[in-house]
């Protein structure tokens, strides 16, 4: 008997569309790859079209088949990685679980992100186009503040979620998430910079500190 969409699998103009649109895809994120490199090796200003698409391995007029600018290429590269990062978030959120564990797996996805990509807080910027001098045009800005919403919105879900159980005490959902945004931004930085080793912490033992120390803040225990 065929299944839903069976036909649809062995239409040829749907094949050939479904290829289409993953070499596309694949395409995309070969010329953001290639950017990147350039971008991190180098002034941005003085990184032309013809400078990615070389590294790229492609042709100029290639590359203006699936970008307009150069500033395109950049802030897709941006909005690529932080959709990385939010979607990290949003799965380690659990309703099924207790607030402590599902803010530290959170803080946990934070810290593997930035683990991965220190350059967000050496060369590139989810705010400001590479140089800091100047903050992204305004679409672009508007595009990776609603991602960037997503995630500040599961983890105040989370704690909402932990206040209606009894599990954290009744503060102000909002205020508690963007404190401990803030210190989650804060460990990062203390990581790339190399500052943890001073004090003769991990960036691990830094995370766990500072979530534990939150946590107890935030959440109500047990009597006894």
């Amino acid at each position: 008997m065929p299944t839903l969409g069976s036909d649809d699998k062995r239409d040829p103009v749907a094949i050939k569309e479904r290829r289409r649109s993953k070499r596309i895809v694949r395409r995309r994120a070969e010329i953001i790859d290639a950017a990147k490199n350039i971008f991190l090796a180098g002034d941005y200003a003085s990184v032309t079209i013809d400078d990615i698409a070389d590294t790229a391995g492609i042709s100029r007029a290639t590359i203006y088949l699936y970008f307009k600018s150069k500033q395109e290429v950049y802030t897709e590269l941006l909005f690529r990685d932080l959709d990385a990062m939010i979607t990290m978030l949003i799965t380690s959120f659990d309703r099924n679980d207790s607030v402590r564990n599902n803010l530290f797996r959170m803080s946990i996805s934070y810290m593997n992100f930035f683990r991965v990509h220190p350059e967000y807080f050496t060369t590139l910027s989810f705010f400001f186009m590479p140089g800091r001098k100047e903050t992204l045009p305004p679409d672009a800005a508007a595009k990776i503040s609603a991602r960037l919403n997503d995630g500040i919105l599961t983890i105040e879900e989370a704690i909402k979620l932990g206040i209606s159980r009894g599990e954290a005490r009744p503060v102000d959902a909002r205020a508690a998430t963007l404190s401990l945004w803030g210190q989650w931004m804060g460990n990062a930085y203390l990581a790339v910079a190399g500052r943890t080793t001073i004090y003769e912490r991990t960036i691990e033992q830094v995370y766990a500190d500072g979530i534990d120390l939150f946590l107890d803040g935030l959440t109500v225990r047990s009597p006894g």
